[in-house]
């Protein structure tokens, strides 16, 4: 974990393998929120993923499908 990483409040649960890649795309993305569905929003995607139980296959993939294809424009581009 970075230098201001939290500390995670149970260590028991399994962070994804990618944890740190996705962090790391996170960050050079400025942070931003990412929308999983109308209202249900991850302010801040490192807490999140080491301080909360393992996340579901679709959840994950949301938040990959944000990191690494939402953000370059793709799915407007596709509309």
């Amino acid at each position: 974990m970075g230098v201001n990483s939290p500390v995670p409040i149970n260590a028991n649960y399994e962070t994804p393998a990618d944890a740190q890649r996705m962090i790391a795309r996170w960050e050079r993305l400025g942070r931003p929120a990412i929308e999983l569905e109308p209202g249900v929003i991850v302010s801040n995607l490192e807490r999140w993923l080491y301080n909360n139980p393992p996340a579901s296959g679709p959840t994950l993939g949301r938040i990959r499908e944000y990191l690494y294809i939402d953000t370059f424009g793709i799915s407007e581009k596709a509309a």
